[in-house]
């Protein structure tokens, strides 16, 4: 996919990955659609979700044409926007979206440490529940 033409990537791998067996076909569409499907019930649930459902979504493509299609619109207005609005950004706007984002992440990660400390999952280390209040 790496030497395809931009916009053109996903509908040119559909060619080549393409199967001719109806049932073979209908079978990766349906996988796909259901692991879409899971990946966004429980995208609340940490991990890569939108990672699974690129995949998910590359799977579907590879045997139907029009989600290529679509897939190929949405690797160009992302490219578009990517050259219009990030490029342009100073450094140090960049970098202030990078931070704010990596802060997020953290905060999420030690907010479910803390939740599963809570509930008693997450035990902790006998050293450490020496030192805490209460203990």
């Amino acid at each position: 996919m790496r030497d395809s033409e931009i916009g053109r990537r996903f509908e040119e791998a559909h060619e080549r990955h393409r199967i001719d067996n109806h049932i073979v076909r209908m079978t990766l569409i349906a996988l796909g659609c259901v692991v879409m499907v899971l990946a966004a019930v429980t995208f609340w649930v940490p991990g890569p979700n939108f990672v699974v459902v690129l995949i998910a979504l590359v799977l579907v493509s590879s045997q139907w044409r029009r989600v290529a299609q679509l897939l190929d619109r949405g690797e160009h207005a992302a490219r578009r926007w990517h050259e219009r609005s990030w490029v342009p950004r100073p450094r140090w706007q960049k970098r202030v979206v990078y931070f704010l984002m990596w802060l997020a992440g953290a905060l999420v990660g030690l907010g479910m440490a803390y939740l599963s400390w809570r509930q008693g999952v997450l035990p902790l280390p006998d050293w450490l529940e020496q030192h805490l209040p209460g203990s």
